[in-house]
């Protein structure tokens, strides 16, 4: 279940600032839908305002209401936790101010960054979606061999079809490779004690069961 927050171009500081005052009126909806978790996606977004005013935001959503809440990025740094991860490179189709944002919030949770590289497409949030699995798996395979002592290598963009290639980028790199969309598949589950057998997808969606 989603709702209609679309931000079309994550570059424009005015699309994300006005989905930032859209939030509450998004929690209500999906919440007269009876949904038993809330996820705010899209690591550019929610980190706009600085580490300090996410955090802030998760707790008082959290306090304020009545199902789990997370976000994009609060997801993948948990997920890289409880695979003990500390050592980092970090694939992403950001600008460099969206990476530095990135680069913050992880250096605040304790891990250390060791490369941040961004395949730069020229693509809106949504055309990300379109990118081929080919494409992503190329260029997160560049970054996890650039950096190849790193603990995991991470991908921060929701939009890109990471799914059916994580598999096949931890068997090429030997580590475990974590996505956004990845991340907010398995801290839901988690979160709401749901096991799952999942064999294919990865390290991460394989500790659910």
């Amino acid at each position: 279940m989603s709702t209609n927050l679309v931000i079309r171009d994550a570059r424009e500081s005015s699309q994300v600032e006005a989905s930032w005052k859209k939030f509450d009126t998004a929690f209500e909806d999906l919440l007269h839908t009876r949904v038993d978790h809330i996820t705010l996606s899209g690591a550019p977004l929610v980190l706009a305002n600085g580490v300090e005013r996410h955090r802030a935001l998760l707790q008082e959503f959290r306090h304020r209401y009545p199902v789990p809440v997370g976000t994009s990025p609060q997801s993948f740094v948990d997920a890289l936790k409880y695979l003990g991860a500390v050592k980092l490179a970090v694939a992403t189709s950001f600008i460099p101010a969206h990476n530095e944002l990135v680069k913050a919030f992880l250096a605040s949770e304790g891990f250390d960054v060791w490369g941040i590289e961004s395949l730069d497409t020229g693509m809106t949030s949504l055309e990300k979606a379109m990118l081929s699995p080919t494409q992503v798996f190329r260029h997160v395979r560049t970054v996890g061999r650039k950096y190849p002592t790193c603990d995991a290598v991470l991908i921060t963009s929701s939009a890109w079809p990471t799914l059916t290639v994580i598999q096949a980028l931890e068997d090429d790199l030997g580590k475990p490779v974590v996505s956004s969309s990845i991340g907010q598949i398995w801290w839901p589950l988690k979160e709401l004690g749901i096991k799952a057998e999942i064999k294919g997808y990865g390290k991460l969606l394989g500790t659910l069961s």
